[in-house]
């Protein structure tokens, strides 16, 4: 199963339903927002039965209540642990969230974070560690999100084509 991963959407809404069309073209299985949607609107179209959806808040995501009536209720408080096609995932928007759950080496899969708005994918120790970047575009200029190849642990950055430019 290949997992799409977003994060700092800042309402950017044409980015967001961006990666969603881009999500859906790689056959993607289960997409997961890192936090900093901003607004629920942006998230219009996730949910969708053939890709389930999971998130966590962001400092910037006052509307929760919003975000979890527009997902129906995907969103939970980082740090957030779960189990997908047999691999363990940690996920929070920022990488401090994730302090107290990495101390037991070698308990995850896939480690993932947002916040930074800066790419990255690393291995630490069994653990790929992946930010996807940001969705939005505003701090480095590209809109970026992630795709995890779960069977084989390989991470993709990703430039996400923008509705209506091509």
């Amino acid at each position: 199963m290949k997992v799409g991963i977003l994060s700092d959407s800042h309402d950017h809404r044409g980015a967001a339903q961006g990666a969603l069309l881009l999500f859906r073209a790689e056959g993607v299985g289960m997409a997961i927002h890192l936090g900093d949607v901003c607004s629920p609107v942006v998230l219009a179209g996730y949910g969708d039965p053939a890709i389930p959806f999971l998130g966590v808040f962001g400092n910037n995501d006052s509307d929760r209540d919003g975000l979890q009536e527009a997902t129906g209720g995907a969103f939970r408080q980082g740090p957030r642990i779960e189990t997908v096609d047999g691999r363990k995932i940690l996920f929070a928007h920022s990488y401090n969230q994730l302090q107290g759950e990495l101390s037991g080496q070698g308990r995850f899969d896939l480690v993932l974070f947002g916040h930074t708005h800066r790419p990255l994918t690393m291995r630490v120790g069994k653990a790929l560690v992946v930010n996807p970047g940001e969705s939005c575009g505003l701090v480095r200029g590209k809109n970026t999100c992630a795709i995890v190849d779960l069977a084989t642990m390989e991470p993709r950055i990703v430039e996400i084509p923008l509705p209506g430019t091509g």
